[in-house]
This record gives structure tokens, sequence and C-alpha cells, in this order.
């Protein structure tokens, strides 16, 4: 542990560097923090502050890696640089607690990842959604603005055309309401699709499944006919070695034979 300046001593800035200078890196790097109305605010029962600021040191309990739920003194200062962990007042969780933390921090951070993907895939998804109803968006500005060309135009034209045009905007609205309508199907029958998808995977196990106890089970009788099968031939043998008939020298062969199986 590096030893600390105490506020009421005095020193000259080359003997401040050099200790700062000879401290360990660990020491700099700073876990994240979970709060502990136990073990928080500032440390009252000594003078303790840290290297850079000069500030009083605050009391945390780290929550990150394989230092989590250990209690530490550090840099108190949450704008610009922290000079981190002043001393740790837990020692190191034994290792079998280490790799315990260590895996379920993994865990932690690879579900975290799927989230992420899955949240990217969504992202990508809707962008490309917004550019499609973007794309739309534009054609139809275009669209009315030629309508209002047109509308220009036609002020100096007969009556008559007037009507033509109310039914090219009316076109052009229901082209626009169309592919709206078109975008909307298309989400949701990617989702149908998705959701059918997931189905036949569920289905698809579960008849793996019943079709493994099934073939257990057939297999499981068939072993129970041989058994008997087995049985009965063993009987047969006794009886025949019983009355005397066949060879008993092959006789006790073939008992040998089954008794093997």
């Amino acid at each position: 542990m590096p030893s600390w300046p105490n506020s009421n001593e005095t020193s000259d800035d080359d003997e401040y560097m050099s200790e700062f200078s000879s401290m360990q890196m660990e020491y700099f790097q700073t876990p994240d923090t979970v709060i502990d109305p136990s073990f928080s605010g500032l440390v009252t029962e000594s003078d303790r502050r840290c290297i850079l600021h000069r500030e009083r040191a605050g009391k945390f309990v780290a929550f990150e890696g394989t230092d989590t739920g250990r209690r530490f003194v550090g840099c108190a200062t949450e704008d610009g640089v922290n000079c981190g962990v002043l001393e740790w007042v837990d020692a190191p969780w034994p290792v079998i607690l280490q790799r315990c933390l260590t895996k379920l921090w993994d865990m932690y951070h690879e579900e975290n990842l799927g989230r992420v993907q899955d949240k990217e895939a969504h992202e990508i998804e809707v962008e490309k959604l917004k550019k499609e109803l973007d794309s739309l968006s534009n054609q139809y500005s275009q669209l009315v603005d030629d309508v209002s060309k047109l509308f220009d135009y036609q002020d100096v034209q007969k009556s008559h055309d007037m009507d033509y045009t109310s039914q090219a905007i009316n076109e052009l609205k229901e082209k626009k309401h169309q592919l709206e309508e078109q975008a909307k199907i298309e989400i949701q029958m990617e989702k149908l699709k998705l959701k059918k998808e997931q189905r036949c995977i569920l289905q698809s196990q579960a008849d793996i499944i019943q079709n493994t106890r099934k073939a257990m089970k057939e297999i499981q009788v068939e072993r129970d006919l041989l058994k008997e099968e087995k049985k009965k031939l063993e009987h047969i043998i006794a009886e025949l070695l019983k009355a005397g008939h066949g060879c008993k020298e092959k006789l006790d062969k073939i008992k040998e034979v089954v008794m093997e199986e």
C-alpha cells in the first residue's frame, strides 16, 4: 500500500509528483459502484484525502467483476479526472467466489449482448421502414407540388378542366393511402412469419422428444420379449436334461450360450 501524505504536512511539487508517479496503476482503475447505505458518504474517521485533488476521500462498494461487493475508499470527485481507489477495505474474495462472480458477469454481459443485437436488428428494420415512409412522403410532396403547379396553370383555363385536376389529387391521395396500407401489411406479414417459424421450431422439438420416448418404449418392449423367450428356452433345456433327451453335452453348451446372452 503506498504511503499517503497527511493534509497537515507540506511538501514541494517535486516530492508530490514523485509520490504520484510511484503509485500502483491499479489504484487508478475505479470500478463501478453500487449504493450501500451502511458504507457511503465521505470518510470522517480520518483525514484521508485523494492524491490529485487533495479532497476528502469517499466510501464506496464495488459492483464490477471479481471485486463485486468489496468496500473501498476512493476519490469522491465526480467531474474531471478521478484518482481511483485509495485503499481496499475488504481483502480479495476467495478464488472460488471470484470464479463464480466472473461466471455471473459473463452471463450478464452475454444476455446484454443478445438484447443489444436484437435492438440493433429492430432499429435497422425501423430505419428501413422510416426510409420507405420518407420516400413515400417525398413522392407525395413532389406530387403535391406538381398538383399545385397544375392549379396555378388551371386558374387561367376553363372551368371544366378543374374536374380533371381534382380527380388527379384524389388519385394521388388514394395511391399514397394504398402505399401506406401496403407497408403496414408487409410489417404484419413479417411478424406473422416470425411467429410461425417459432411455432414450427417448438413443434419440431416436441416431435423429436415424443419420437425418442416412443423408440425407447419399443426397445424396452422388445427387451422384455427377449427376456421371456430366454426364460422359456432355459426352461425347455432344463426339462430336456431332466428327461434325459438329447445329448447332454450339446444341451449344456446351448445352456451356456443362453446364460451368456
